[in-house]
């Protein structure tokens, strides 16, 4: 998995690919990718201040289950 970082200049509403909580972007958005640059979600405020060791280890619960459903 990959982290992309988008510019934003639209407010809009997006569910946490973590916490599945509602949020609002601000300026910018952290959006988790495949390999291929295919986008998966993106990842809430309150996620992101949890930690980069903390992130990592949800996102790695993530790939587990994307893993099952092939």
């Amino acid at each position: 998995m990959k982290f992309q970082i988008e510019c934003n200049t639209d407010k809009i509403n997006k569910i946490c690919l973590i916490c599945q909580q509602n949020f609002q972007t601000h300026e910018a958005r952290l959006i988790v990718c495949n390999d291929q640059g295919e986008g998966y979600g993106d990842i809430c405020y309150k996620c992101i201040a949890n930690g980069g060791s903390w992130v990592q280890s949800q996102l790695q619960q993530f790939s587990h289950q994307l893993l099952a459903l092939k």
